[in-house]
């Protein structure tokens, strides 16, 4: 996903400057950076990859892809992105940061319908949520759920969430969705 969107980004203007997996700074990991130096603009990019299990062949590429599942967990590092992109891009004049995600698993973009509250809730991206200020875990979220994950997430921006369809594969689960979120502007 990463090389196809470096690639693309760089075919829509030539003169962008599209680096992978960078460092920029001590402590600091970007999925990729997107440059202008001649406008003095830059695009910090998270991606994240949430896929259902899946198999089968388009335009003559075979693909298996694996159900990644834990859905609760993967929020929370979609969320954790958010936040480190605000930090990082906040700090900095003339940069802005995008976060995108693109999954076949409907159990991100469509809430759940049994009305109950869960532990991950602050950490749900279902169609129509709006995510700002301090999110955690539950009170019973289980150790295991939490492990290198225990730390609330503060966000100060808000950001409502707006799924749109990306593309369609044959079979179940053949339904990709996309999910921008812009952070900071330029």
């Amino acid at each position: 996903m990463q090389h196809a969107f470096a690639w693309e980004a760089h075919s829509l203007d030539p003169l962008l400057q599209v680096r992978l997996e960078t460092h920029p700074e001590p402590n600091v990991r970007l999925d990729l950076l997107v440059s202008r130096p001649d406008t003095d603009r830059h695009t910090a990019v998270e991606l994240k990859y949430l896929t259902a299990a899946w198999a089968g062949d388009t335009d003559g590429e075979d693909f298996a892809l694996k159900n990644h599942g834990a859905q609760d967990i993967r929020a929370y590092d979609a969320v954790k992105d958010i936040s480190r992109l605000e930090r990082f891009v906040g700090r900095r004049p003339n940069w802005n940061g995008v976060f995108v995600a693109i999954t076949n698993d409907p159990m991100y973009w469509r809430p759940a319908t049994h009305g109950r509250t869960t532990n991950a809730d602050a950490f749900r991206i279902y169609e129509g949520t709006a995510l700002t200020g301090k999110r955690a875990w539950g009170p019973n979220t289980g150790a295991g759920t939490m492990k290198n994950r225990t730390d609330p997430i503060e966000l100060t921006g808000t950001y409502p969430l707006q799924w749109r369809d990306y593309s369609r594969v044959p079979g179940s689960r053949g339904l990709f969705r996309l999910l921008l979120v812009e952070v900071g502007q330029l």
